[in-house]
């Protein structure tokens, strides 16, 4: 008797509840992914968690997929994970692989602790929330263009797509979905539209409605507007050699825009008088730059170069210039250039002869009597035509 009074009291003193913490919301998993199933246990009063008084069963619809009992026994055919390691911390979650259809449904996690036990529900769904993207942002004045809601990784199949112009719906869809190769389904809905000025900061909207979303996923885009601009130039007069050269700048949105000429490539040193940007009937703005050359001798190429958001790229135009009288400077140039060379040419032959005679006279010796005979004979016989090196 007194033994037995020994043993109740030691079993008082180690017993202990055992309380399971299990998600509220079903598990969501697409077909053929992997996923982990929560499952975390803990004692009451609050104590260290023995393995050898543990047992861990997973069940599905009554039948066993995974068991720790001292060792891991697995059941499900395709393989399932449950770390003993991480028993001792409580942990008991349940990790599958390649889930599908037939994986779906209310798990069980079952723990016993000698001598407590508790079990949690945990469900499955295989399903997977969408995805959405919306564009574009950026829209060309009144020009037709389509609006693209794509909805993508997606399951089952089966969607809704409301457009919305601010609150204002504009179309109701369900467009046809397509299993796509990661087993998800992807689907497009399209809105035409022609955008005009009064829609810019517009907020267009798009709303999906899936049965594994549990509120409706919106995506926003506010609309911005724009038109590209025409680039015209004008000279005066027409041709090569002008006095003035005007860039014009027509039927851009918004209204910001940047007017630059280049000469050669660069930004030209001359004189440039901008006009103020202003607004057409329409809506959209114009604007003109005019440039005067300035009047030296060398020709030229201008470019008007306009840069503005609409554009991929700067709008660009060239133009040759020549100035007054180039071609009588030009000709004038290669002439005195000419003549530069061709005097070049008569110094240097001059200074040639000049360096011979020097060293034929350097060669001669004082009494070579016969060199200095024939030159007092030519000083006598021209005294005034002598010339003396």
């Amino acid at each position: 008797m007194p033994s037995f009074s020994c043993l109740l009291l030691f079993l008082q003193g180690a017993w202990a509840a055992v309380i399971i913490q299990v998600p509220s919301s079903p598990v969501q998993a697409g077909p053929h992914s992997n996923v982990s199933l929560p499952c975390h246990f803990s004692l009451d009063p609050p104590r260290p968690i023995d393995v050898d008084f543990l047992i861990v069963r997973w069940s599905l619809r009554g039948k066993n997929i995974a068991k720790f009992d001292t060792n891991i026994t697995v059941f499900r055919p395709r393989g399932a994970v449950l770390d003993a390691t991480r028993l001792p911390e409580g942990n008991a979650s349940l990790y599958l692989s390649d889930v599908r259809e037939e994986d779906a449904g209310e798990y069980t996690c079952f723990v016993l602790h000698t001598p407590d036990s508790a079990e949690g529900k945990v469900a499955l769904k295989l399903e997977a929330p969408p995805r959405l993207t919306l564009g574009p942002t950026k829209v060309p004045l009144g020009k037709p263009i389509n609006f693209t809601c794509a909805v993508s990784d997606f399951f089952p199949d089966g969607v809704s797509v409301k457009w919305l112009r601010d609150s204002e719906t504009l179309k109701v869809d369900s467009p046809p979905a397509k299993r796509g190769a990661n087993y998800l389904f992807y689907a497009q809905s399209v809105l035409e539209f022609t955008a005009q000025i009064s829609d810019t900061g517009v907020t267009f909207s798009c709303h999906i409605q899936h049965q594994a979303a549990k509120d409706p996923i919106r995506q926003d885009i506010e609309l911005k507007v724009v038109a590209r601009p025409e680039l015209h130039m004008l000279t005066r007069p027409s041709g090569k050699r002008f006095l003035v050269a005007e860039c014009l700048a027509c039927g851009f949105y918004p209204q910001n825009v940047t007017v630059q000429w280049l000469q050669n490539g660069e930004p030209i040193q001359g004189k440039i008088y901008e006009s103020e940007v202003e607004q057409n009937p329409n809506g959209t703005f114009s604007t003109g730059s005019v440039f005067f050359p300035k009047q030296d001798h060398f020709a030229a190429s201008f470019t008007c170069q306009v840069q503005h958001e609409a554009l991929e790229a700067p709008l660009e135009e060239r133009i040759p210039w020549e100035p007054e009288g180039y071609f009588r400077s030009l000709l004038t140039w290669l002439v005195g250039s000419l003549g530069h060379l061709v005097g070049l040419g008569m110094g240097v032959g001059a200074t040639l002869m000049y360096q011979r005679r020097r060293a034929k006279y350097k060669q001669a010796e004082p009494n070579d009597q016969t060199l200095l005979k024939k030159t007092s004979k030519v000083r006598r016989e021209n005294p005034d035509d002598v010339f003396v090196i």
